[in-house]
């Protein structure tokens, strides 16, 4: 059960990092086309990346060359990668996945 719940996490991350690499993908060409009823708002992207996506986004922005001025996206995104990965690590190493009697043992997290 355990292996089970790692290997759907490690699926999720894995799956909103690529989705949110294909929302800056079609942001950006939403901008050069200058098509206004298919552009992607920045919150959207930020939500994406609070979610566990931020190394998407911030590899998108280098590898797409978008949005690298934007000094938001430029502090937030290495930040909130930081803080996506040392939450999984700590997940992982302090068999957060436990479950005893019905309940998430939520005392093996440390912050």
């Amino acid at each position: 059960m355990l292996v089970l719940i790692q290997i759907l996490a490690g699926t999720y991350f894995l799956a909103i990092n690529v989705y949110s690499f294909l929302l800056m993908l079609s942001a950006k060409r939403a901008d050069e086309e200058g098509d206004c009823k298919r552009r992607v708002r920045d919150g959207s992207v930020f939500v994406a990346a609070l979610l566990g996506g931020a190394a998407g986004v911030y590899i998108s922005m280098f590898t797409l060359k978008y949005r690298l001025r934007s000094l938001f996206f430029m502090v937030t995104m290495p930040v909130l990668t930081i803080l996506n990965v040392y939450i999984l690590i700590t997940c992982f190493s302090n068999n957060f996945w436990i479950i005893r009697d019905n309940t998430l043992m939520l005392s093996n997290l440390y912050f």
